[in-house]
């Protein structure tokens, strides 16, 4: 995207935080060295491969480095967990990868059906009780991870959140999104740019879509359409993702889906802690 806004840019490469322990500075020592701009997420202390943690990166790249922010927010899924089990979110995978549900887990554990699960869905009075605060809690969040940031985007999430598609997951925002945030990055550095906010484009984080559920829809006031399926990816035989192969599921094939999948972890999926009162 930052390509395609400022088409002279040489955007030599990127380091992911999830490739450990590959990401070693040896790696890309000459990446990062040769860079005139290094942008990179903040990463706290306790990451294992140190020297991208933000406080090192400040000291290897200097006035390079800039810090932009890590986008995030939970009003459109506010059930939506990942599991920490054995020390490893990627115990239980199901079809969206390590993003759960805690509203069809809470409901597998008290043995509802797919069809009742699916229901909950659909249920204010639940989601009112245990979810009531949850975008505006992501928004306060939010504000606190930019307060040492010169680049922010809460302002623009929290303004237009609930009359445009920000997010497809609690962390994956739309292309619209990532547009502004690069337009914001491009102007503090002060460089010439295309506008491309508005301009249809390649969605590099929709593999996985998860719809806001019928009663969070209504109970933000969103005003954009609200598809009636999830997109996300099929399930092997062995019952993992299939990530080659994306699917759409009614609310009820979604249940099913866990539900398969948490029977063959049902020892884990009973023990969690979902925080739902019913």
């Amino acid at each position: 995207m930052l390509k395609a806004m400022v088409p002279s840019a040489d955007i030599l490469g990127a380091v992911s935080v999830a490739s450990f322990p590959r990401n070693t500075y040896a790696n890309y020592a000459r990446l990062i060295d040769t860079a005139d701009i290094v942008l990179s997420h903040t990463i706290h202390d306790q990451y294992p491969v140190e020297w991208l943690r933000t406080s090192n990166l400040k000291v290897l790249c200097g006035d390079r480095l800039h810090l932009i922010p890590n986008l995030y927010f939970l009003g459109y899924t506010p059930d939506m967990v990942y599991l920490h089990a054995d020390g490893s979110r990627h115990v239980v995978q199901g079809p969206m990868t390590d993003y759960h549900l805690a509203s069809v887990i809470y409901a597998y554990q008290q043995g509802r059906s797919p069809d009742r699960a699916a229901a909950l869905f659909s249920d204010d009075a639940f989601f009112q009780q245990n979810y009531a605060g949850a975008a505006e809690q992501s928004l306060i969040e939010l504000t606190r991870r930019e307060a040492h940031l010169d680049i922010r985007m809460v302002d623009y999430v929290a303004e237009h959140y609930k009359h445009r598609r920000l997010f497809h997951t609690l962390n994956h925002p739309t292309a619209h999104l990532l547009s502004v945030l690069a337009d914001r990055i491009l102007t503090h550095l002060g460089i010439a740019h295309y506008d491309m906010r508005e301009v249809i484009q390649e969605d590099p984080l929709s593999d996985i879509v998860k719809a806001p559920h019928p009663a969070v829809h209504r109970m933000l006031g969103l005003t954009f359409d609200n598809p009636p399926v999830d997109r996300s990816y099929s399930l092997k035989s062995n019952l993992t993702p299939d990530l080659h192969s994306l699917r759409y599921y009614t609310s009820v094939e979604l249940v099913e889906a866990y539900y398969a999948v948490y029977q063959r972890h049902r020892e884990v999926i009973m023990a969690y802690q979902t925080q739902i009162s019913a």
